[in-house]
């Protein structure tokens, strides 16, 4: 214990038991579904700050690779994340977790849609399916919509969001 309250290895030794708990619950009492709907919001927070963390690190990256390749330097490793992310609630700060496999995926597409890999609609897409995934496990009665600040900005773009992801559906590209 750190002399001031739990230290942050221990906040997240608590994120990660929260979600798990979560994930184990077995009834259907208001009070555990409640209780999976606070941790899938978390989740959902997280992935929406995940995405952004790895198109603002994408950024920098790319920048950095296109010096070193300017000096004729080797480019350097390509940035990661992990499962853990301090977030901010309206009770405060608060740790979440999200299982590795997912974090890392939506950190990806967050560079990648950044680096213009991906097009807005494919990233909100595959982000979706790793939220669809995590209210499955949380057994949520509805998905969590994932990147809704993205959906919001590409329509206002005059981007039709919606149509877009239903081409996805129907191109057989599922390699993401």
């Amino acid at each position: 214990m750190a002399l001031f309250g739990p230290s942050d290895k221990e906040l997240k030794q608590d994120a990660r038991k929260e979600y798990d708990k979560a994930v184990g619950l077995k009834g259907d009492t208001r009070k555990e579904h409640a209780y999976r709907m606070r941790i899938g919001l978390r989740a959902r927070s997280h992935m929406d700050k995940l995405f952004v963390d790895g198109a603002t690190k994408a950024e920098k990256y790319n920048e950095t690779v296109m010096l070193n390749i300017s000096q004729g330097k080797k480019a350097p490793a390509a940035p990661t994340t992990n499962e853990y992310m301090k977030l901010v609630s309206a009770s405060g700060e608060v740790w979440s977790y999200l299982p590795e496999e997912y974090a890392q995926l939506v950190f990806k597409y967050g560079m990648q849609y950044q680096s213009v890999e991906i097009t807005g609609p494919k990233a909100i897409d595959c982000v979706q399916k790793i939220s669809n995934a995590v209210a499955i496990e949380l057994k949520l009665d509805k998905p969590l919509i994932a990147l809704e600040f993205l959906r919001e900005q590409l329509t206002a773009e005059g981007v039709d969001v919606d149509g877009e992801i239903a081409a996805l559906a129907g191109d057989g590209d599922d390699d993401l």
